[in-house]
This record gives structure tokens, C-alpha cells and sequence, in this order.
């Protein structure tokens, strides 16, 4: 059998706040940032492992409804992570992206993640997506919305709207399918994580909280992957 290679891998980062309670520090934002060194370490691993598209949730639709304080911190922290390693995903040849309904965002916090994006624009090594204020159902339901837009304009033929074409309208175009799911934490499901793009994803559950995610924990779940026999019914 040929061997499976992972392009798109997608991570679900469970277990920043379980992980603060545990090591019982006062703040939850202690898990939040050993989190994103953990990030920064399997955007690495990623590199490291030939992976061109990496894409995590960050921060849910669902997430608005935590407390205002642990919501202000958590943008604070991302904005932290865009301003001050920006200069490492440049060097290293790493573009971001930001997805997700960012109609939500604060001016402050659209101009600090545009400018990351347009830096980083020219970086092809590695292509991250971060999904910030991200739900798998309200993209589709936005995209359905720009579609209908234009076919109301009559620009375009719904008879004619094929899946191929419906992708153009979701916050991923252009990007590849996802090959694998990793979630830790725990938890079994996806919760929201890209419903039209994990249609046919591999998942790996492991209970390793994120912020103890490590490159052993990912090699596992690429070595599952190169055994399973993928069949997409194509």
C-alpha cells in the first residue's frame, strides 16, 4: 500500500484551562500561553515533518460566552502572539491566516491580525490558519449568504452550484480538504471544527491536555495515519 502523507492537519487545542486548574495556578491565561508555546511547537513540528497546511481553533463562536474578563484576556494574548512572533513566522517562512466571523472583532484586534496577515503574505513554507470566532455551521451559513447575494445580483446560476463552487464562498478557499484531526484533551467529538472540510478527515483523540502536547504525542497520530488505507469513495 502507498504511503498516506498528511498536507492538512487540523488541531483541535483542548485543555488550556484544565491544564492551569491542575498545575492550580490562580489564572486560567497560565494554560492559555504555555498553549501557544505548544502552538509555536507544532507549527515546527509540522515544518519539520514536510506538512504545508496547518490549521487550529483558537477561539469558537461558542467561546463569546465566557466571562468578559477570561474573553479580553484570551484577545490580548493573540494579540501578544501577532505582534511579537511575527518576526519568527517571517523567518521562518510560515504564512498566517486568520478565518472565521471576524465581523465580532474589535477595530484594534482586526488591524494587529490584518497586519499579520499581510506580512506574512509572501510565505509559502507553512500556510496556518487560525480559526478565531470560528464555527463550523455559521461559516457555511455565511457562505450560503454570499452566494445568495449573488445570485439575487443574478450574477450567478444557483441550477448551476456545484460543491467545487460552494468552496469558493467558505472561509477556506483555495485551501485543501483536511487529512487529519488531532483533538487532545479528551473530548470525542469535533464540536464545530470544520464540518464541510473534515467530511472525509482521520481523528486522532489523545487525553494529553494541550499545553503537554508533544512532538512524540503527533508523531503517533501521523504514524496512525500512514497504516489506515484512505478511501474517499472517488
Amino acid at each position: 500500500m502507498a504511503e498516506n502523507k498528511v498536507r492538512h492537519l487540523g488541531v483541535i487545542m483542548d485543555g488550556n484551562r484544565r491544564w492551569a486548574k491542575k498545575h492550580m495556578f490562580k489564572s486560567v491565561m497560565r494554560g492559555h500561553e504555555k498553549g501557544l508555546d505548544a502552538f509555536m511547537d507544532t507549527c515546527t513540528w509540522c515544518q519539520d515533518e514536510g506538512i504545508p497546511y496547518l490549521t487550529v481553533y483558537a477561539f469558537s463562536t461558542e467561546n463569546w460566552e465566557r466571562s468578559r474578563e477570561e474573553v479580553s484576556s484570551l484577545f490580548n494574548l493573540m494579540g501578544k502572539f501577532f505582534r511579537d512572533e511575527i518576526d519568527t513566522c517571517i523567518s521562518r517562512d510560515i504564512r498566517i491566516k486568520v478565518i472565521g466571523d471576524l465581523s465580532r472583532l474589535d477595530a484594534e484586534s482586526m488591524e494587529t491580525v490584518r497586519k499579520a496577515e499581510s506580512m506574512t503574505a509572501h510565505c509559502s513554507n507553512l500556510v496556518v490558519q487560525i480559526a478565531i470566532s470560528y464555527g463550523g455551521r455559521d461559516e457555511i451559513v455565511r457562505a450560503i449568504k454570499a452566494y445568495a447575494k449573488k445570485a439575487a445580483r443574478g450574477e450567478v446560476d444557483p441550477e448551476n452550484l456545484t460543491e467545487k463552487e460552494f468552496e469558493n464562498y467558505l472561509d477556506t478557499a483555495g485551501v485543501p480538504d483536511i487529512d487529519l484531526v488531532i483533538r487532545t484533551g479528551g473530548n470525542r467529538r469535533l464540536s464545530n471544527f470544520f464540518p464541510w472540510q473534515t467530511v472525509y478527515s482521520e481523528i486522532w483523540f489523545t487525553d494529553v491536555l494541550w499545553p503537554d502536547f508533544s512532538k512524540a504525542d503527533m508523531k503517533a497520530a501521523l504514524d496512525y495515519y500512514e497504516t489506515i488505507k484512505i478511501n474517499k469513495g472517488k
